[in-house]
């Protein structure tokens, strides 16, 4: 634990396991319930743990069992797309990307510069940069030419402007 932040656990498909890995113990997982995917609670590029729930460190009270200070989650984040020390991409939003990308070119019957375009696109509506708004503009075209064959893959993971544009 750094900066009053635990450490999250995750697998590998993105599914919280949870946020609290140092102070409860109790709820750690080497296997997800939801899909059997091994766990993990740090970035597998630069080894910096996964930022978990924010803490309150107590220094007035010391647990009577342990002999610790108390700790007590203030926040409950999300699961993260991209690590916060280095920056790359999870396993999970690797995947999310990836899978639709290949749902584009296996099913969108897209030309070589089209699919080009829609990995760009999608990587910026999973960074949720401010071009994100016109790549959902962009894809939202497409699909209405091929179908809506990976809106929810894409929503997975898209940001809530881009998710809101990609929905009208």
């Amino acid at each position: 634990m750094s900066d009053n932040y635990d450490i999250q656990q995750v697998c590998e498909n993105g599914h919280q396991i949870t946020d609290c890995y140092n102070i409860s113990p109790e709820k750690q997982k080497s296997f997800c319930q939801k899909c059997g995917a091994a766990t993990i609670t740090v970035c597998p590029d630069c080894g910096e743990g996964i930022q978990g729930a924010q803490i309150k460190i107590s220094q007035s009270y010391i647990d009577a069992r342990s002999g610790r200070k108390t700790m007590t989650p203030i926040t409950h984040p999300d699961v993260p797309s991209y690590c916060h020390n280095c920056g790359k991409p999870y396993p999970w939003t690797e995947r999310n990307i990836l899978t639709a990308i290949q749902i584009f070119a296996e099913f969108g019957n897209l030309e070589d510069d089209e699919k080009k375009a829609i990995e760009e696109d999608i990587n910026n509506i999973a960074k949720d940069i401010p071009q994100a708004e016109l790549s959902a503009m962009r894809i939202k075209r497409i699909w209405g030419k091929y179908g809506p064959v990976a809106y929810n893959v894409i929503m997975e993971f898209a940001s809530k402007t881009a998710a809101e544009i990609l929905k009208k």
